[in-house]
């Protein structure tokens, strides 16, 4: 069920609160308005993935366990209950396995696959991922199994910051030339371009980060000219998305995104050190959550944003009770306690409970 025209309450601190629900329950915004977003946890390091070890290890082995802890996470995705996080702290991709419960380094990032600054990811439907590395200078493809297949790009003639897939075509932001790069995935071959240096519609200032909905549209974070454009399947501008400013529907510093089935789009901004939910149909924001701060819920320098359905099943026990959990979105934090926020979409079992929450449609005045 998609939501619209949704007011935004308490835009940099996004309206958090805790509700008197069977657990401390952490909603944006706060109830008696409809509950959208439910922060539900969080991970930092191997112990959050696979346990902290009991007293005896940490007797045998030592303090392991917390020296094996994410760094400086720039992008997160996921596929098949893994979560992969590009960490440039660590030079590589970290995977963390919900359903073994291991926390790794990617095995395929070696020999060829080396990944040296990791800074982007993009995950097929089979499972193949394509990690942008600012300092190779290229994007490196990896199977469903982790195992390195091919690299794309030429070191000298590219400065990849964002990365994006479909079935035919690699998008690779190139911010050398302040354009969009179409990489045959097949031959490699620059298909064609998308952009050049500007600021008129279409044209970018320090392009940073891709993300691709299901009509094969996509989106692209404008830094310096503080918006996300919009691109249709044969490279046209369609919609920009926000302006320079400090309240509703600005960004001061944009950066990952993400879009989810029913046509929202999620955009972490680093300066307001939250995620914000856009209609792409209306061009409209909806919810802002999120906030700086070092407690539950809140943010450090937000990188990316990833929102995904089939993680459902890994986190529906964070959920409360009076609700179902819709979505999963995950928020990569350059810095603090929380690096990898997990958040969900939620829908209430008894809507009754709630103002709805929303303003009238125009035709309905």
């Amino acid at each position: 069920m998609r939501f619209t025209a949704l007011a935004v309450v308490g835009f940099l601190l996004a309206g958090c609160a805790t509700p008197d629900f069977d657990q401390d329950s952490l909603f944006y915004p706060a109830p008696p308005q409809r509950p959208r977003i439910q922060f539900l946890t969080q991970f930092a390091g191997a112990d959050d993935v696979e346990g902290a070890p009991s007293m005896f290890m940490r007797f045998l082995v030592g303090e392991q366990g917390s020296s094996r802890r994410m760094r400086k996470p720039t992008a997160v995705a996921a596929f098949d209950g893994v979560i992969y996080v590009a960490d440039p702290g660590w030079g590589t991709v970290l995977r963390l396995d919900l359903k073994n419960k291991v926390f790794d380094p990617l095995p395929g990032a070696k020999a060829e696959g080396q990944l040296r600054s990791p800074v982007a990811i993009a995950i097929d439907a089979q499972g193949n991922k394509f990690i942008a590395d600012s300092v190779r200078k290229q994007v490196v493809q990896f199977d469903r199994e982790d195992a390195f297949v091919r690299s794309y790009g030429n070191p000298e003639k590219l400065r990849p910051t964002g990365v994006a897939v479909d079935e035919d075509f690699v998008y690779v932001v190139n911010r050398m030339k302040h354009r969009v790069e179409v990489l045959d995935r097949r031959t490699k071959a620059r298909e064609r371009t998308i952009g050049e240096f500007g600021e008129r519609t279409g044209e970018f200032n320090v392009p940073t980060s891709l993300s691709i909905d299901e009509r094969g549209h996509l989106f692209v974070t404008d830094a310096i000219n503080f918006r996300i454009q919009e691109f249709d399947v044969d490279g046209e501008f369609v919609h920009e998305f926000g302006f320079l400013g400090d309240g509703p529907g600005t960004f001061a510093r944009p950066r990952g995104t993400a879009v989810d089935n029913e046509g929202h789009l999620y955009v972490s901004d680093g300066a307001f050190e939250n995620v914000q939910i856009w209609d792409t149909e209306n061009t409209q924001v909806l919810l802002a959550f999120g906030g700086s701060g070092m407690g539950p819920g809140s943010m450090y320098l937000p990188a990316d944003v990833f929102v995904s359905a089939d993680l459902v099943p890994h986190f529906e026990s964070f959920v409360d009770p009076g609700f179902v959990l819709k979505y999963v979105v995950l928020v990569a934090n350059n810095y603090g306690p929380n690096k990898i926020g997990v958040y969900g979409f939620v829908e209430p079992r008894d809507p009754s409970r709630y103002d709805e929450f929303a303003l009238p449609d125009e035709d309905e005045e």
